[in-house]
């Protein structure tokens, strides 16, 4: 039997095309993977107790923002005093449907996205509402573009909450408003570090516009609403260690990730180290690629086995789970991570196939401050309304305007309250705005931060690394009020 010849380009692009088809080995990791993934608790349930159906039918029907949701607007942007607010407003107050799913979020259980663009409806996958696991075929090229949907859905519900209080709709608002954080929070339980990150750092951001509507709706909003809120929902969004877990997507993928880089004896593959590492280090910079493949090959040659990197792939992820498990200043957090330890040239391929999650562990801490936080802060506010001032201690609010095991400073030492004075002064709080005056009569509320220290609330840092974390009264509504921010 004679076979046609091939001219070379037509054998050149025959090869090309076989080049860009996945092996049947890394077609079978990725179904195994997607299959691991969809199998989590993350993902398991009937679409009766998933809320991902309901808010993305809402959000194909949602009319455009008036601008594109980014840097200048988002959750944190977006304020009655802000430049063009009578058109998001306007915005807000035109697309019912969407604030009605939101609303609904709270009777639903989880998230529950499945991983993989052909897992959910081809209407859903047209709009990108998806999260794709292996584009293209391969596990390097992971991609979550439903959380631009979140960050657009966040935004609304942001604008029409203060549409409502400005209404005089007070609880209304509020309500709202906790529905968002119930949403973030249900989306933070997803498998994917860059998932849980963005929606952490969404929930905390919510959670402080919550306070900032509290401090400047205060008589608009009734005292039992304040105590409904402040005991009946915020202690049940659960950011503890035991409820709020790390997220195991990234762990399953960098199993197989590494699974495919060694040859059938357990060795590196010198082809497959450089073709599946050079293509994630140079992810952001392509023109470093080709200096990349040359360091990956040489690397294969004096790389630990297959074996070897499962076994500190292993220790990696379970000092992360052993370090999540204490408490915020437990000494084991001092400490060097194994991963921080581990050798960069022997398991190389363990840390390019691993995210660094400790970034998390700061992300999570400050969500406990600002959940127990808000929900100290909207028991002063229930019991401003209807005493007329502030309690002189927080033992004052438990049982009717909070629970007492909300009133908790992660970071302070002893497992104490979160720290609390009514000033009898004019106070100064060094920000990252600027010198912010607080009111006398004012309560000011605050966690100890990063460093454990109390320094009184002198000083608040957004990041937590140094001074306190003030929670109340809101630091960016008086910066607003005091012109140090739009």
């Amino acid at each position: 039997m004679k076979f046609p010849r091939l001219s070379v380009p037509r054998l050149l692009a025959f090869v090309m095309v076989l080049a860009l088809v996945p092996s049947a080995t890394a077609a079978d990791a990725l179904k195994a993977v997607l299959r691991d993934l969809n199998a989590t608790p993350a993902v398991v349930g009937s679409d009766e107790i998933k809320s991902y159906p309901v808010i993305f039918a809402a959000y194909l029907e949602l009319s455009p923002p008036p601008m594109k949701v980014g840097e200048d607007f988002n959750l944190l942007t977006i304020h009655p005093k802000m430049d063009n607010w009578s058109t998001v407003a306007g915005w807000a107050e035109s697309n019912a449907a969407m604030a009605k799913a939101i609303l609904a979020v709270e009777e639903k259980t989880l998230f529950g996205l499945p991983y993989g663009a052909d897992k959910v409806k081809p209407e859903f996958r047209k709009a990108g509402l998806i999260a794709d696991i292996g584009r293209d075929g391969s596990l390097r090229d992971n991609h979550f573009p439903y959380l631009d949907a979140i960050d657009t859905i966040a935004a609304f519900a942001t604008a029409e909450s203060y549409r409502l209080l400005e209404a005089g709709k007070g609880d209304e608002g509020i309500d709202l408003a906790v529905a968002l954080v119930f949403l973030l929070r249900q989306c933070a339980d997803r498998a994917f570090m860059v998932e849980q990150l963005r929606a952490i750092q969404a929930s905390s951001r919510a959670l402080s516009n919550m306070r900032d509507m509290a401090y400047l709706y205060q008589d608009k909003i009734s005292p039992d609403k304040f105590a409904d809120v402040a005991i009946w929902k915020l202690p049940f969004l659960r950011p503890d260690r035991s409820r709020l877990l790390l997220p195991e997507g990234d762990h399953r993928v960098s199993q197989a990730l590494i699974d495919e880089v060694f040859d059938t004896r357990g060795q590196p593959h010198r082809e497959k180290f450089h073709s599946t590492f050079a293509s994630i280090q140079s992810k952001d910079v392509p023109l470093t690629h080709f200096g990349a493949a040359k360091r990956w090959r040489m690397i294969a040659d004096v790389h630990d086995s297959k074996e070897a990197s499962h076994a500190r792939l292993t220790r990696v992820y379970d000092d992360w789970f052993r370090r999540w498990r204490v408490a915020a200043y437990d000494p084991i957090l001092a400490m060097p991570t194994e991963f921080e330890r581990t050798n960069p040239v022997r398991y190389a391929a363990v840390i390019y196939s691993t995210q660094d999650v400790e970034q998390l562990f700061d992300a999570r801490n400050k969500l406990i401050v600002s959940v127990y936080g808000s929900a100290m802060s909207l028991g002063l506010s229930g019991y401003k309304q209807r005493s007329g001032t502030y309690p002189s201690h927080t033992d004052a609010l438990y049982a009717t305007f909070v629970r007492k095991r909300s009133d908790h400073d992660p970071f302070d030492i002893e497992g104490s309250t979160f720290k609390y004075r009514v000033l009898d002064r004019p106070f100064t709080v060094d920000t990252q705005y600027g010198q912010i005056e607080v009111e006398r009569g004012q309560a000011i509320l605050y966690s100890r931060g990063q460093d454990h220290e109390d320094d009184r609330g002198a000083e608040h840092r957004l990041d937590g690394g140094s001074g306190d974390l003030v929670v109340w009264p809101p630091i960016r509504a008086l910066a607003r009020e005091q012109g140090m921010l739009d």
